[in-house]
């Protein structure tokens, strides 16, 4: 596999050649479209690729899904404070930070994928926002989550968590609010429950009878849908933008972390037991886009934001390939000259 990278002054024009693995074909090499040609050797014939992208500074869209169902007030609290430290991370990107709540019941400003205000009319911030991490703590810290728990959980959004599903609706209703072209989409979700609170990927494997039968019982009144399932997001982000890169990463309840998930119940004073769920669907979303998965009962999220902040600024400065390549063989040109030694 070979790929070519021609160095400019203020940005590099990156465009690389790749043959993916071989496919049968009975007929003769032909020209697919889409800078894609067929290729053949003998009986062997490959797609050979060809895409070149603008390297420079790197423009990620960062998308928070904010779980703002009752009990998620402490939580939000912590991202908000940790919000400057993450800000730190991303200081050498050209970014934009919208965001949206985990309910999907509905239409509502708050509900369906859509974008939330930082102030009327703003559906993003970016980094020449002069005031961008007051209205942040401001926006990230849900008024109607301090109200359900206030009230007892009386007057609560939809305890439904359904993030996937939400982050779904934004990418095919309202990138156009907040997203760019070239940009490179980073999610991060935090959620003290998982999918429809007990997704199908959770085992109900507790030790205590209580604790297992109250897993079931949630996961048999949420029922898990194909629009809840990792694989369909992807598919479907990959099917509605097939140029750019996405990634999900998420602050939860880590899987098989019990101590974790008993710490969730009973934070509100005076509210019913309220019960968090491990992240296995969102872990799962996470794993498949290189995401980072953090842990929402740290007393500080500014490490982890960091640590995400960190790994968008790899994804943004990478180049991912279309397909693996043949015998995982490539060369690297700057300019039509061999690259120097190192690793790429």
């Amino acid at each position: 596999m070979e790929r070519q990278l021609k160095a400019g002054i203020a940005i590099l024009m990156i465009s690389y050649f790749g043959a993916c693995a071989p496919v049968g074909f009975e007929s003769v090499a032909a020209n697919k479209g889409d800078n894609v040609t067929i290729r053949c050797e003998g009986t062997q014939c490959f797609y050979d690729v060809v895409e070149e992208k603008t390297v420079g500074e790197g423009l990620v869209d960062i998308l928070i899904v904010n779980d703002n169902s009752g009990s998620m007030s402490f939580e939000q609290t912590k991202m908000a404070t940790a919000f400057a430290g993450f800000l730190t991370s991303i200081n050498g990107l050209d970014y934009r930070i919208s965001m949206i709540t985990t309910d999907a019941s509905g239409t509502g400003a708050l509900q369906g994928g859509n974008l939330i205000d930082f102030s009327p009319g703003q559906k993003y911030l970016e980094r020449s926002t002069y005031n961008k991490e007051t209205l942040f703590n401001a926006t990230v810290k849900r008024p109607e989550t301090l109200q359900c728990e206030a009230s007892g959980f009386a007057t609560c959004p939809s305890g439904d968590e359904r993030p996937i599903v939400a982050m779904g609706m934004t990418v095919k209703n309202f990138m156009s609010q907040f997203a760019r072209p070239a940009a490179h989409l980073a999610i991060i979700v935090l959620s003290d429950e998982d999918e429809r609170s007990v997704s199908k990927y959770n085992p109900c494997s507790y030790a205590g009878s209580a604790d297992k039968n109250n897993c079931e019982a949630v996961k048999a009144a949420f029922p898990f849908q194909t629009e809840d399932e990792p694989q369909t997001f992807v598919d479907s982000f990959r099917s509605l933008y097939p140029s750019k890169t996405m990634s999900v990463h998420s602050i939860i309840v880590k899987p098989g972390d019990t101590t974790c998930r008993s710490a969730q119940t009973g934070q509100v004073p005076g509210a019913p037991p309220v019960l968090g769920f491990e992240g296995f669907a969102i872990a799962k979303l996470s794993g498949m886009t290189g995401g980072v998965v953090g842990n929402i009962c740290d007393s500080n999220y500014t490490n982890q934001l960091q640590q995400i902040g960190y790994s968008i600024g790899d994804q943004v400065t990478s180049l991912p390939f279309r397909c693996r390549p043949f015998e995982d063989k490539f060369e690297v040109l700057f300019s039509g000259v061999a690259a120097p030694a190192g690793t790429y």
